[in-house]
């Protein structure tokens, strides 16, 4: 009986002495936006990263400050840290990005959390995605599509506009612009 008890016991030991040597999880330490600086409709790059390299398996969950969240389940092919995302704003104000964990599906939170604020600039001269000769039609939605109509005599662009995630870019005799991307037929 003696035995079994210091046999158990022993086991638990190891067990619990191998727990305590694996390594602990990633946490969420930092986000950072690069440019620092940026403007209405300019590509902005959000950074979240964590305290050490180890690879995480969590759930990511970034708050743009502008009302738009994404959740990203992190680790195996689908995220990894440091994560970049591209973001862009509509409107110039300051906006508070955060980023923390969340569950996603089966996958637990990750640990941390980390904020910082970007201030937006409107663009110089420009309150439109538009390029030379034509005009904003409406307003710029809540996604950042829009749609650009050509003026008088108006010249087509020489490239196509960069659309950010979700859109897509679109061109007519009369109009271009970035739209909600539509689903892929099966």
């Amino acid at each position: 009986m003696r035995s079994r008890f210091f046999t158990s016991l022993s086991m638990l030991l190891l067990a619990t002495a191998a727990f305590a040597q694996q390594p602990t999880q990633s946490e969420i330490n930092a986000v950072k936006v690069e440019p620092a600086a940026p403007l209405t409709h300019q590509v902005v790059k959000v950074t979240v990263t964590t305290d050490s390299d180890q690879q995480t398996y969590c759930g990511l969950r970034i708050d743009f400050g502008d009302g738009e969240v994404r959740k990203i389940k992190m680790g195996d092919n689908d995220g990894k840290f440091p994560i970049t995302v591209d973001k862009t704003y509509a409107k110039p104000g300051t906006y508070v990005i955060k980023a923390r964990g969340t569950t996603i599906k089966m996958r637990g939170r990750c640990l941390g959390k980390a904020e910082t604020a970007v201030t937006v600039a409107a663009a110089a001269g420009a309150a439109t995605p538009c390029p030379a000769d034509y005009k904003l039609k409406g307003k710029v939605g809540k996604s950042g599509d829009f749609t650009c109509t050509a003026k008088k005599g108006a010249k087509k662009p020489e490239k196509m506009l960069e659309c950010k995630e979700g859109l897509e870019y679109f061109q007519s005799k009369t109009a271009l612009g970035c739209r909600k991307a539509k689903a892929a037929k099966k």
